[in-house]
């Protein structure tokens, strides 16, 4: 990886160096470096150059699921129960460089302290534009399942509370893509706040559209589903979301530059992006494991639709720009639910004059805090 790292930032020198003398480098440096058609009023451009970034990130990311359900008891008293499910990691802390030139950007980062996960491995993609952008995440972590069950309430007679953490491990993995498009682009520069491209020269914003693509499980080993309190065992979801929002750009502070290096150059913006979804297609498959008199290992699968959900994606952002220096500070969430009623019908056939009122909930959350510092040559 680092080899790999290493050529990509010679590959981005090269191009910066040589795009002048021949053909093809004009020809790639006219795409690296194609200016965007703004309101000049609103937005400045500086001039595409090589740049060096060096960033630091902290983030958390997990899958959590409640089975809520009734008990018939044998006297005929009801009872409820929550059997939960939980698989994260601790905060994962990272740090990192970034190499662009124009419009182009490259960066990698190696996870710092303490671990956050058992194993964690991670890839993002990030095409963030004036006019419409795209990203690309995938993370997986292995690292202890934990599950719970509640039994009663704390003030009936019966009331049962316990948690198990298992000693093997369990795998979380999720892929999202997701795009959005600025509607009005001219005047607001949604990268502004986010990368060192255009500057918000005067406060504007815009209202957006989004889309986005989630595919995630939990597969929770049958060694570690024997000692658990489970219902279900593993889990896999695949949704697709529509909606919209406001982003909007704060300029409290704005000076021009004066040279033709950007000396003089000073900007604060901050940024603040609400984008509400809905989730049109949610499918659920779920598994159960089950033992038969001699203990073999068997599986029972129930595949469902669950029911359309609002979702959020949200965003707030904080820049700095001194001369040819540019700081960013950035929060992003991410909150993706998912629910039916339905999971279980091909579940505990033996329980199910005892189980009532099964209601299925879980989510899948992640949340990162990055700073970055560039320097442009």
């Amino acid at each position: 990886m680092k080899r790999y790292f290493l050529s990509v930032v010679l590959l981005v020198a090269v191009i910066s160096v040589q795009a002048q003398n021949s053909t093809l480098g004009q020809k790639v440096n006219r795409f690296l470096t194609k200016p965007a058609v703004v309101d000049t009023t609103c937005i400045y451009q500086p001039k595409p150059c090589f740049s060096l970034g060096l960033f630091t990130t902290g983030q958390k990311a997990g899958f959590d699921v409640d089975v809520n359900f009734g008990i018939n008891m044998p006297d005929g008293s009801p009872l409820t129960g929550i059997s939960s499910y939980s698989l994260g990691e601790g905060l994962c802390k990272k740090i990192g460089l970034e190499v662009g030139y124009g419009n182009v950007g490259f960066g990698y980062g190696l996870e710092v302290g303490p671990r956050s996960a058992a194993k964690k491995s991670s890839f993002a993609f990030n095409i963030v534009g004036k006019s419409w952008g795209v990203r690309l995440n995938y993370f997986k972590i292995t690292n202890q399942f934990v599950s719970g069950l509640t039994l009663g309430e704390e003030s009936d007679d019966f009331y049962l509370h316990d948690e198990f953490t298992s000693e093997e491990m369990a795998a979380l993995r999720s892929f999202t893509m997701d795009g959005y498009y600025v509607f009005n682009n001219k005047r607001f520069a949604y990268p502004a706040a986010y990368k060192m491209g255009l500057v918000q020269r005067r406060t504007a914003g815009s209202w957006m559209l989004t889309a986005r693509y989630m595919q995630g499980d939990l597969y929770n080993s049958h060694e570690a589903a024997m000692d658990s309190y489970n219902l279900l065992d593993c889990f896999a979801t695949m949704q697709a979301s529509v909606g919209g929002g406001y982003s909007v750009n704060f300029v409290p502070w704005h000076r021009d530059p004066v040279g033709q290096r950007d000396e003089g150059l000073r900007n604060l913006t901050i940024n603040l992006t609400a984008m509400p979804v809905i989730t049109l297609f949610n499918y659920l498959k779920t598994t159960s494991y089950e033992y038969d008199d001699d203990m073999n290992l068997g599986e029972k699968t129930s595949k469902v639709m669950c029911y359309p959900m609002p979702n959020y994606i949200g965003s707030a952002a904080v820049s700095l720009t001194m001369g040819r220096v540019y700081f960013s500070t950035q929060f992003t969430y991410n909150r993706f639910f998912f629910r039916s009623r339905d999971a279980f019908n091909a579940h505990h056939e033996d329980l199910s004059e005892y189980l009532t009122d099964l209601d299925y909930r879980g989510i899948f959350h992640d949340w990162m805090l990055k700073g970055l510092l560039v320097y442009r040559f």
